[in-house]
């Protein structure tokens, strides 16, 4: 999961816990409440479980000074109805998954160009130097025979003709790595599309 993303959660589910405890046990404590807030943990969009976390937090409004709340006390469970034929589990849909080397690179992306269905990322990929352009630095801009384009942002001048093979590498600090797989020097880049 993007780190950006991880913490914005992080952030959003302490303030929802936080608005839970200051709203008082009304709201706390209603298992419609913890109900809707177990639904929106099961979510496997991070974008849509954060909405659905603000949803949530938006209906929490504070009661009136002078209304006085009593304890909710929840209902106790339905009994099951029996049936004449055993239920099946429903299997969720299946979605053919973007081929993962697609998304390698995408957080350094605006956030509506990026895929917030990551499931694993590799952490390199190996492609041909497409189209290569140096600027005034000698820093390279290299567009990859797969459609990604990335963009040298620190270290010495890189020599890449088109046609060449090239690694970019997963770093630290969510940073890339670029080389060619031909040498053993790299320089730092950012994805730009």
């Amino acid at each position: 999961m993007n780190p950006r993303l991880r913490s914005k959660l992080i952030i959003t589910a302490t303030l929802l816990g936080a608005v839970a405890f200051v709203a008082g046990p009304s709201h706390a404590q209603s298992s419609e409440f913890n109900a809707r807030l177990m639904a929106c943990r099961a979510i496997g969009d991070v974008t849509a479980r954060v909405a659905c976390y603000d949803r949530l937090a938006d209906g929490l409004r504070p009661a009136p000074p002078s209304a006085v709340t009593a304890p909710v006390v929840p209902a106790p469970p339905a009994p099951p109805v029996p049936t004449s034929q055993p239920q099946r589990p429903v299997a969720p849909p299946v979605m053919a998954a973007p081929a993962p080397t697609s998304r390698f690179g995408a957080d350094d992306l605006p956030l509506q160009k990026r895929d917030p269905e990551a499931a694993q990322l590799p952490n390199q990929i190996v492609a041909k130097a497409v189209a290569v352009t140096a600027d005034r630095q000698g820093y390279v801009t290299v567009t990859l025979d797969n459609g990604q384009t990335w963009r040298q942002t620190e270290g010495p001048e890189m020599r890449i003709l088109p046609g060449a093979e090239v690694k970019i590498r997963s770093a630290m600090m969510g940073s890339y790595l670029l080389s060619l797989t031909s040498g053993n020097r790299s320089v730092r880049a950012k994805r730009v599309n």
